[in-house]
């Protein structure tokens, strides 16, 4: 979804971040400028967290969380990106533009959405009124609340039950059938797609109904059928269980991921309110890149069988271009026979925690798979090892668990691990002669005029305005950074806050460096930091022209100058003597 640029900066200039904030989480009386609260992106019992009205910007001075009104919905209400906007934008009823398709699209998902959950309703009522079904659970062990809590249902017997409730007119049955709940007949007409099954609702993350799983309540083909893709459900993206998890946990500490839908409901009836299912898929980039917004901590599940650790070693090379140094992940197999649904029954939640806590990481479970396919006695074996794991090891991100991996390689290898170094880095990326430009990072050493200049003016924008002159160029690093602040300050139709200022570099390289110096601390009193910003500005300006003028004068004693070199060093003087400190 690509939103405008100039949509962003308007949203923000009409969303308030402490009536934001404060509709979550109350806070206290302002000291200064600012509002606090206890962080709630982590537990704390004094408050440190700091939000700014005039700068639009929050920051934590406990754990670090800072960002601006979009960044708050992302963290707090775990959004991606365009979903955060379209929900601030609902709050200031703003419609959200973008090159898809019409706005009719999302009035008819919106009526998708409404038929879905009137669907499980009616499947709810049915299950409540079907002896059959209710015995059928109670088989299981599924206990009253939890039925309730996932909204378990029935569907009936026959062939129309859904298409008679919800089908009355030709456009209610094309809803269904892009809901994937009638399927359409050969001869013309429709049917219901389940039939005699216990039905599990499929939640999207937000809580909204977006498909369903049956399963047969006796023996048939397909034990389980899911709905088909359709405009809400997309198979390989969602998740079962992660909205009632979400549910129970603010932060989640940890998540088990299994296979099915009655594994997520044992476990959560047996206090594992953490567990989620892939829907008839192996787990995707999709999946983890969900996941991962919630937790740092994984813990795969799988049979113990060659099926299970198949399926296992294919989580896990989906697993590596995501494996940050934060992530921890594990693989859990479990005893032949055994399905986590059985196994919480029999042995309890305290013992199949235990067996989490105990299971096998990543890399564990990477060298030891791949050391079974090679000889580790010889030293061919050993060879096809480094080969073999160094395929995968490409694939991590070039931080300090590649590192740790490499060195682990070549201890279980007996090969030195900066050739190991050198054998991976044309495998990351080819080598160029071409220089590569640098970025104003986070890290970037900035001269001090340059730093305390780019801090002011990213906490108070409107500084830019009191610039009345062009700045001349200069080479400083970070000068051509501060200069592109400026004139993106200047040019906006809409005054420019802190918040809508690091939004306008989200996702670059300099978007750090920019959060960073938001509340960078500069111990200058409020009425003074408007002349320490001119006054920062008019030193670099004279840096600038000493800098032309040392120029010109350094050639003049090489060679001569030329006549309009000439005019150039005088005009420069005459700037130098003019420039008022």
């Amino acid at each position: 979804m690509s939103i405008p640029r100039e949509f962003i900066d308007l949203l923000l200039s009409r969303i308030d971040l402490v009536d934001l904030i404060n509709a979550q989480i109350p806070l206290r009386k302002k000291s200064g400028s600012n509002y606090f609260a206890c962080c709630p992106f982590h537990q704390e019992k004094s408050a440190s967290f700091s939000v700014s009205q005039p700068k639009q910007f929050y920051y934590c001075f406990s754990c670090g969380a800072h960002g601006n009104a979009i960044d708050f919905m992302i963290q707090h209400d775990h959004l991606n990106f365009p979903e955060a906007v379209e929900a601030l934008a609902r709050q200031v009823g703003m419609e959200v533009p973008s090159s898809g398709a019409p706005s009719s699209k999302n009035e008819s998902l919106s009526e998708l959405y409404d038929l879905t959950a009137r669907a499980a309703h009616d499947y709810y009522e049915q299950m409540r009124q079907s002896e059959r079904a209710i015995h059928y659970l109670k088989q299981r062990g599924i206990s009253g609340t939890i039925a309730q809590q996932f909204m378990l249902g029935y569907a009936p017997s026959g062939w129309s039950h859904l298409l008679d409730t919800f089908g009355k007119t030709d456009p209610d049955k094309k809803k269904l059938l892009n809901c994937g709940l009638i399927i359409p007949k050969n001869e013309g007409g429709y049917y219901d797609r389940f039939r005699e099954r216990v039905m599990f609702p499929i939640h999207d993350y937000r809580g909204r109904i977006i498909g369903f799983g049956g399963r047969v309540l006796d023996q048939g083909e397909p034990k389980y059928l899911n709905s088909p893709e359709t405009p809400l459900f997309q198979k390989g993206h969602e998740l079962y269980g992660l909205h009632q998890a979400l549910k129970q946990h603010r932060q989640l500490a940890r998540v088990i991921i299994v296979e099915g839908y009655m594994d997520v409901i044992a476990l959560f009836q047996h206090g594992i309110t953490y567990a989620v299912a892939t829907l008839g898929t192996a787990t995707s980039s999709h999946h983890l890149q969900r996941l991962f917004r919630y937790t740092a901590e994984i813990v795969f599940c799988f049979d113990g069988d060659n099926a299970g650790r198949t399926a296992a070693w294919r989580a896990l090379l989906v697993t590596l271009p995501a494996m940050h140094d934060q992530l921890q992940i594990r693989f859990l197999f479990l005893p032949d026979g055994e399905d986590p649904d059985t196994l919480i029954r029999k042995e309890g939640r305290a013992l199949f925690e235990k067996r989490m806590t105990s299971a096998l990481s990543l890399s564990a479970f990477f060298f030891q798979t791949l050391s079974q396919q090679c000889d580790m006695s010889t030293v061919e074996g050993r060879a096809r090892l480094a080969a073999l794991a160094l395929t995968h090891l490409k694939q991590l991100p070039a931080e300090i668990f590649q590192g740790m991996m490499l060195e682990e390689l070549g201890k279980r290898a007996r090969v030195d691990v900066q050739t190991l170094k050198q054998q991976l880095h044309p495998l990351n990326k080819p080598l160029t002669t071409e220089p590569a430009a640098v970025p104003v990072t986070a890290s970037t050493p900035l001269p001090p005029p340059i730093r305390l200049a780019l801090a002011l003016l990213i906490q108070h924008p409107m500084l830019a305005q009191s610039i009345e002159t062009t700045l001349p160029h200069n080479k400083l690093p970070g000068y051509d950074f501060l200069l592109a602040l400026i004139d993106i300050i200047k040019s906006s139709p809409n005054p420019v806050t802190t918040g809508a200022l690091i939004e306008h570099w989200r996702g670059q390289k300099e978007e750090p460096l920019l959060k960073k110096l938001a509340h960078a601390e500069h111990n200058i009193p409020e009425t003074g930091i408007k002349n320490e910003f001119l006054g920062v500005i008019r030193q670099l300006i004279a840096l600038s022209i000493d800098a032309e003028i040392n120029h010109l004068l350094s050639k003049s004693a090489e060679d001569k100058l030329s006549p309009q070199e000439k005019r150039d060093l005088s005009v420069w003087i005459s700037k130098k003597k003019a420039l008022v400190y």
